[in-house]
């Protein structure tokens, strides 16, 4: 009868740790799913429920944004005023238009724009050109700069594509 009891206790305890085991299985394969479903869930609700999909087509815009044409002076090389050319300044400037004529006239007229850009960041200094609050100010001078020798329209902006100070 002892031994009855010894083996019921053994078996027992077999099935407990059988039990254990299962549950431990159990844990690591539910949790996982479980989290992995809810994180779907939550996508598809914020996504398509909520908000749109940035990757659908018809997605509303806030802003629209409209791209004009662009022309690129490159390679634009000075030694800013009083540096004695220890520093030099490399730009690389884009000029946006709303008509692609103006960019015809522009490449015509490429000679020219490099001129009178050498000129005018030649005779500013270099704290100027390094200056981060005066670049808005530089791309007016150079809008009004190019803008004063088209004849077909006007360019709407420009942009410092690249603006490396050595």
């Amino acid at each position: 009868m002892a031994d009855e009891d010894i083996n019921d206790d053994k078996e027992s305890g077999e099935k407990s740790d059988n039990k254990k085991r299962k549950g431990r299985l159990l844990k690591f394969i539910l949790i996982p799913v479980i989290l992995i479903a809810q994180a779907v869930g939550a996508y598809f609700l914020v996504f398509n429920v909520l908000l749109e999909h940035p990757n659908k087509k018809g997605a509303r815009n806030s802003t629209n944004l409209e791209v004009g044409y662009f022309f690129v002076l490159a390679d634009i090389v000075v030694n800013p005023a009083s540096t004695s050319g220890r520093r030099y300044l490399v730009m690389e400037i884009g000029l946006e238009a709303k008509e692609e004529k103006l960019i015809t006239e522009a490449e015509s007229k490429e000679i020219w724009f490099r001129d009178a850009i050498n000129t005018l960041l030649t005779n500013k200094t270099d704290v100027e050109l390094l200056d981060v609050s005066k670049r808005s100010l530089l791309k007016k001078e150079i809008l009004k700069l190019i803008n004063s020798r088209m004849k077909k329209g006007e360019f709407s902006k420009v942009y410092f594509k690249k603006y490396i100070m050595q």
